[in-house]
């Protein structure tokens, strides 16, 4: 299951058998009951009745339940993970306390998936686990935090570095060691991702699209989906519907 476009929402079970993979798309592992181990190196972390657990993409992990379990599990696209749901620094999954606000969530995946409707209500129901995701993530530098407000206007090295009070050369080693990414890739990134988003939700001009995300010409927005998806924008959404 590596290339689909939207949520997909599954109960599954594990074996005490140690498995180790990683994929493309991010997983959210809510449990029904029992316990599932899924570690990285000398990281472990447990998903219970107490803990859910946000697995970002392209993560290698071993898995495994030595008890009789069943999960409720969403494989989630790269294509709709934002930056701002991506782990902390030094953090490779993102353990979550199972509070009344994720119990609602799970009851109602669980009441479409009964409906047999889970694919059109998870596309409704995904903004908010989205936000519900970026709430447990605390706050992000005061730069980058920025970036995801204002991503749609001109943004410059000088200017973010600023809001951390630091001169530009030490601000962009230090924004690669917080996120992995240079500043202009993590920009694209993050433009790239919300012009996905709005290519699937909307039928805006791809020019519209470009402008909303800070672009000023759609060769530029082409350029970064060729360059990123190898597809266009309208190949994109194309293949998105069908």
């Amino acid at each position: 299951m590596e290339s689909f476009n939207d949520i997909v929402a599954e109960r599954r079970t594990y074996t005490a058998t140690h498995v180790s993979h990683s994929h493309k798309h991010a997983h959210l592992i809510m449990s029904l009951h029992g316990e599932l181990v899924i570690a990285n190196g000398t990281n472990q972390h447990r998903v219970n009745e107490q803990t859910l657990l946000f697995v970002p993409p392209n993560f290698e992990h071993n898995f495994y339940s030595a008890v009789r379990n069943e999960f409720l599990v969403l494989d989630i696209p790269s294509g709709l993970v934002s930056a701002c749901e991506m782990p902390s620094k030094g953090i490779s999954c993102e353990a979550i306390t199972v509070n009344n606000q994720w119990k609602g969530i799970q009851y109602l995946i669980l009441e479409e998936m009964e409906q047999q409707h889970s694919r059109a209500a998870l596309r409704d129901l995904f903004p908010y686990i989205s936000r519900c995701l970026q709430q447990e993530k605390g706050s992000l530098p005061r730069s980058i935090r920025y970036i995801h407000e204002h991503y749609d206007e001109p943004l410059t090295v000088q200017k973010l570095a600023e809001y951390e009070h630091y001169n530009p050369t030490y601000y962009s080693e230090w924004f690669k060691k917080e996120t992995g990414k240079s500043p202009s890739s993590y920009i694209q990134e993050m433009r790239l991702n919300e012009a996905k988003k709005l290519l699937r939700s909307s039928d805006m001009s791809i020019l519209n699209i470009a402008i909303q995300v800070g672009l000023e010409h759609q060769s530029s927005l082409t350029r970064l989906f060729v360059k990123h998806e190898q597809l266009t924008p309208s190949q994109y959404r194309q293949q998105y519907r069908n």
